[in-house]
């Protein structure tokens, strides 16, 4: 069961870090200060609107964000694909995702210039433990992975919250 974990949730973000990487060190890791101050956080490929109450939390590293609201968390990391096409991938990624057991539902999303699958993890037996949703996109040469979390006693708490993220989120790639 946790070899299965590993699988679905760990793997595929430890690959996104190594892919992007190289990239992430040439991009500004500062938006510019309407970005800041603004509920939307548009940065180049994409578009997000973090719930109310979510207040973004600065990272040193380009391309990785961060929101947070008492016990929950939204963390979304993007980058370059270094691949000619991302269907591989995100075949893989969706395959692995409806057979992991920890697994409740796994769901394509509509994205207007893109492919995006979200993936909802069982609630854990231990409410101490963290729960999460996982939102990978796939877009052009790009690709962005969200997670979404609190301690699983928590979660419910959030849905709402995170259900109204993931309806905001936008791709905004510029025309090849």
């Amino acid at each position: 069961m946790r070899r299965n974990i590993y699988k679905v949730c760990i793997f595929p973000l430890v690959l996104l870090l190594f892919l992007t990487y190289a990239k992430a060190e040439e991009l500004d890791a500062t938006p510019a200060e309407d970005q800041v101050s603004s509920r939307d956080t548009t940065e180049g490929i994409f578009r997000i609107r973090p719930p109310n109450g979510f207040k973004r939390e600065t990272v040193d590293e380009a391309g990785i964000y961060k929101w947070k609201k008492d016990s929950g968390e939204i963390y979304l990391v993007r980058g370059d694909l270094f691949l000619d096409s991302g269907d591989m991938l995100f075949k893989a990624i969706r395959k692995s995702a409806e057979k992991n057991k920890d697994i409740q539902e796994v769901k394509t999303l509509r994205l207007k210039g893109g492919k995006a699958i979200l993936y909802k993890e069982k609630p854990p037996e231990d409410p101490g433990r963290l729960r999460s949703w996982r939102l990978v996109v796939i877009a052009d040469k790009k690709i962005i992975n969200v997670d979404f979390t609190a301690p699983a006693r928590d979660f419910e708490s959030f849905i709402p919250a995170f259900e109204e993220a993931v309806k905001s989120f936008k791709l905004s790639l510029p025309p090849s």
